[in-house]
């Protein structure tokens, strides 16, 4: 193992480390590398080569970066289970919204804005994202909020995730909404 090899080991090995092998945190490129003593320049290179090796994942354009299951089976772990709980979120077939699909809304709501805080939209996407968030927050002010109001709009969030080649989160909003 030559001195790169090594070097590419303990940027993976601190990146598991700070995000306690958790594939959906992220953590800055950066500071991964400051944390075992690389300037900016060599932390960036080796998350590089990480990234295209599959093992990490960029999450940000500021450098934000997670590991991936690759990289942790690279370093002999293996990927947790996804959690259940959000795995098993869907939009009940009644026609108004019970305590349980409002919990989904909201979990949902949740996970659409933080994902689209790290995410670089042209304006007219982000705009459309926001706007039905929106819609999905005034409607559910409402004491009976309709269930087949909130699939619609969900599914247009679906379409413009897909749009915007956010291919992860238009393919949850599809399976949750059908």
């Amino acid at each position: 193992m030559d001195i790169d090899d090594l070097k590419i080991k303990s940027y993976l090995e601190e990146l598991h480390r700070q995000t306690g092998g958790d594939i959906e945190l992220q953590v800055s490129m950066h500071d991964l590398g400051a944390a075992i003593g690389l300037d900016k320049a060599e932390a960036g290179s080796l998350a590089e080569q990480l990234i295209m090796q599959g093992q990490a994942e960029l999450r940000t354009l500021a450098g934000g970066i997670s590991i991936t299951p690759e990289g942790l089976a690279v370093l002999g772990i293996s990927a947790p289970p996804p959690n259940s709980a959000e795995s098993d979120l869907h939009l009940g077939v009644g026609p108004v919204a019970d305590d349980t699909d409002r919990e989904t809304v909201h979990l949902l709501t949740k996970e659409i804005k933080n994902e689209i805080s790290g995410l670089s939209l042209e304006y007219d996407l982000l705009e459309e994202i926001v706007l039905d968030l929106k819609t999905i927050e005034v409607h559910m002010l409402s004491p009976k909020p309709k269930i087949a109001v909130l699939r619609e709009i969900f599914r247009s969030l679906q379409e413009t995730f897909a749009t915007a080649n956010v291919g992860e989160v238009a393919a949850r909003l599809k399976t949750i909404i059908h």
